[in-house]
């Protein structure tokens, strides 16, 4: 967790630092929220967080954008009342198209692909002992995901900010486990803030 704290606080420091730069066509921010995440093979579902920072970059005179991000995202299931947590440092790429453009409220899907980075594994039960605890399981899965993620939200223009919602399904392509089936599936729903930009 520590490390997944210095990588967030390394992000949003760089996202500060971009923006001070940015031109009005580019808004970097913060966001966070729910992972409800479960796994393909029979996983019941796990809630946990994602949090971290995104930077949305206009197209001029088009409905599309472009939105890198660097997540700390919870992941992994339930399977015979045992926890799996499989946690990511996560850099999904969206391609957005805004449906109602140059407005206060712009609505807006997005799809793109994404990678991940494994910061943790482990489980609950098996050999915790007489009450239970958690059994570090990184040999057994891999270090690195990726998928797809598409989904639609809002940004919502206050000031020279934007607040942003969105609700996103991921995709998993590649097995997590070394040993055995198992792809990610999560429904997340984030909200978020750009940093203020310079007025003209």
């Amino acid at each position: 967790m520590k490390k997944a704290v210095t990588i967030i606080t390394f992000v949003l420091m760089t996202l500060l630092s971009f923006q001070a730069n940015a031109q009005d066509a580019v808004k970097t921010g913060a966001k966070g929220g729910l992972n409800f995440a479960t796994m393909s093979d029979g996983y019941d579902s796990r809630t946990g967080f994602v949090v971290g920072g995104f930077a949305k970059f206009g197209i001029p005179d088009s409905p599309l954008s472009i939105q890198p991000e660097i997540m700390y995202s919870q992941q992994g299931g339930k399977v015979d009342n045992n926890e799996v947590r499989i946690d990511y440092l996560q850099i999904p790429v969206l391609f957005k198209f805004a449906m109602n453009q140059n407005t206060t409220v712009e609505p807006n899907l997005f799809a793109g692909p994404y990678a991940g980075l494994r910061l943790l594994a482990e489980q609950d039960g098996g050999t915790g002992g007489l009450f239970g605890g958690s059994t570090n399981i990184e040999s057994q899965t891999e270090q690195v995901d990726y998928g797809l993620s598409f989904g639609g939200g809002v940004d919502i223009e206050v000031g020279n900010s934007i607040f942003t919602m969105d609700a996103r399904y991921n995709f998993g392509l590649a097995n997590a486990f070394t040993d055995r089936d198992g792809k990610h599936r999560v429904f997340a729903i984030t909200f978020g803030i750009s940093l203020p930009s310079s007025s003209n």
